[in-house]
């Protein structure tokens, strides 16, 4: 990676010092949805505009002069990097004359975001960063040039990339404050929106042959209460024979908090640091209201009744859930509601770790409060963020933003989620994807895809998520997507602006020393709350009493814009 220039580094000195005292907004990339492929769809999005493909001799989709691109991307993990070993990574870099430096991180802040930050602060990122976002952030590094501004006429160079970026709500408001673009949202849902109000994608998987051996009713929605009741169960009567192993709800400490304190008062859980505005406008902070202490006394109950996961403080991203589908020593998990988790990990999973039959041992439901409707709060339509290094050069990022626009596309699409027409997949009589694919994931790939061409599982993503064509993929079948699209619709009916809440762009695009410092990671803090000695609302008081000195300011701030 180049270095940034003396000056450059001077002032990223003094930036360290003020990252320290911030995290990555929505760090476990939630707030922004997850997904397995990395992918954009764009023929609707875009309407009839194609994509800009520019080149170095004017013929369009070549280019004389080669480029080598430093890319960081989150996600890719536990597989060899090699786009010369495949007909899938050999396309990128053969259409766009380039050669990807790939820099692989895991998904946890810790190491994704956090190492994105060093280089930054250092002078040393990538040519093109995924990055978790955090609005703050941001204008700190806008404000001191740590990354690149685009040309003022981006947009209409590269149309389905900016195209892309009228479905984040937010994109339109960061570009207002700022002045200008300086990050490429990565947006969820574009071509194929599952419902007008956009709901995050959380679903239970429950041992549907544990729940049938203890009488339990099979249905679409839980309530809290009734999650507790069927746990109750499996603790007592162990219907899988899993002994002192049993773990009837491991969830980590990310989670959690959806169930409690958040069925009870979702303002508790709102935008990840409890803001939210009340009836008159002005801003309060949730985690001080006795509702929260409510959800936080079933938290520990939850807890100390031995109902959930003893060790769910330390579990990392995915170990709770693989507790379900690896271990089988789980009954009940709460996780990602996508294809890649349904078809990919729980149904294969269960079939080729445990020797299950998915039909007969899994079902998917939906969490609800205990009146049915379903809380939390709107999505954003975006999953983490892409920058650009300061330092990049003009053709590098011109070429960054071809390969992004391409993606964009119809034919990006197909080719990112499905492989080669012909080769992969096809169209039928009624113009609907089928695949040519083997229908299984082999070896150490994670997905069907990736079984052919092992570059697929560590693509170099684009800017609209795999989550949108999931709902029309070959790759997951019927029954899946239409899980998927049940759930959606679902949630959408199940809540309104009081129990699915709507987002606060005044808070979570508002940056100062006051946000800064008051900061903090709510799961983190709840969960450190219900497991501390004493009596917990004696604790809750005395750190609501802590905590307010540092909130108080920023109230005051909010409610004076």
């Amino acid at each position: 990676m180049k270095k940034v220039k003396k000056s450059k580094k001077l002032i990223a000195a003094l930036l360290a010092s003020l990252m320290v005292l911030s995290t990555a907004a929505c760090s476990n990339g939630e707030n922004q949805s997850g997904t397995s492929q990395q992918s954009g769809t764009n023929s609707s999005a875009a309407g009839e505009t194609s994509s800009v493909e520019t080149s170095d001799t004017g013929e369009e989709g070549t280019y004389d002069t080669h480029v080598d691109l430093s890319w960081y991307k989150e996600g890719i993990t536990g597989h060899e990097i090699n786009y010369d070993g495949d007909a899938y990574g050999q396309f990128w870099q053969d259409k766009f004359n380039v050669t990807f430096d790939l820099t692989a991180a895991t998904m946890d802040d810790s190491d994704w975001n956090e190492r994105l930050r060093i280089w930054i602060n250092s002078g040393d990122m990538p040519d093109v960063a995924h990055w978790g976002f955090n609005y703050g952030e941001l204008a700190d590094y806008a404000a001191q040039d740590a990354v690149y501004r685009f040309p003022d006429d981006w947009k209409e160079r590269w149309p389905n990339v900016a195209a892309s970026q009228e479905y984040v709500p937010g994109a339109a408001v960061a570009e207002e404050k700022l002045g200008g673009t300086y990050v490429l949202f990565r947006t969820i849902f574009a071509n194929h929106r599952p419902s007008e109000r956009l709901s995050y994608h959380a679903l239970l998987y429950m041992r549907k042959d544990w729940m049938e051996a203890c009488g339990v009713e099979i249905k679409d929605t839980y309530s809290p209460s009734e999650l507790e009741e069927i746990a109750t169960k499996f603790k007592e009567m162990d219907p899988g024979n899993v002994g002192s192993q049993l773990v009837p709800i491991s969830i980590r400490t990310y989670d959690v908090p959806k169930i409690y304190p958040g069925t009870v008062f979702p303002e508790s859980i709102n935008v990840g640091d409890g803001y939210y505005k009340d009836e008159n406008g002005q801003f309060q902070w949730a985690p001080a209201d006795e509702r929260t202490l409510e959800g936080l006394e079933k938290y520990q109950n939850l807890y100390t009744s031995g109902l959930l996961d003893p060790e769910f403080y330390t579990l990392t991203r995915y170990e709770g859930t693989e507790k379900f589908y690896i271990g089988g020593t789980a009954g009940i998990v709460l996780d990602d509601g996508m294809g890649y988790m349904i078809q990919s990990r729980m149904e294969d999973g269960l079939q080729k770790n445990l020797g299950l039959d998915p039909d007969e041992a899994l079902h998917i439901a939906q969490l609800v409060g205990e009146d049915g409707k379903y809380y939390y709060r709107e999505d954003m339509n975006f999953y983490g963020a892409i920058i650009f290094s300061p330092d990049i050069t003009d053709e590098q990022f011109e070429r960054a933003m071809d390969i992004l626009d391409f993606c964009c596309t119809e034919e990006g699409q197909e080719i990112i989620n499905m492989g080669f027409e012909g080769e992969d997949w096809e169209l039928d009589e009624n113009g609907e994807y089928v695949s040519l694919l083997p229908n299984e994931i082999t070896g150490n790939a994670s997905s069907i895809l990736g079984s052919k061409y092992p570059s697929a599982d560590v693509f170099f993503g684009g800017i609209i998520l795999g989550d949108d064509f999931q709902f029309v993929t070959p790759n997951y079948t019927k029954e899946t997507r239409d899980i998927i699209s049940h759930f959606y619709e679902l949630r959408d009916e199940l809540s309104d602006e009081t129990t699915l809440l709507p987002r606060e762009y005044d808070y979570e695009f508002y940056s100062s020393r006051a946000k800064t410092q008051a900061n903090m990671d709510l799961s983190e803090e709840y969960a450190q709350l219900i497991l501390k000695d004493g009596d917990l609302e004696t604790n809750w008081r005395n750190w609501v009493d802590e905590k307010m000195q540092l909130v108080q300011p920023l109230l005051d701030e909010l409610n004076q814009q």
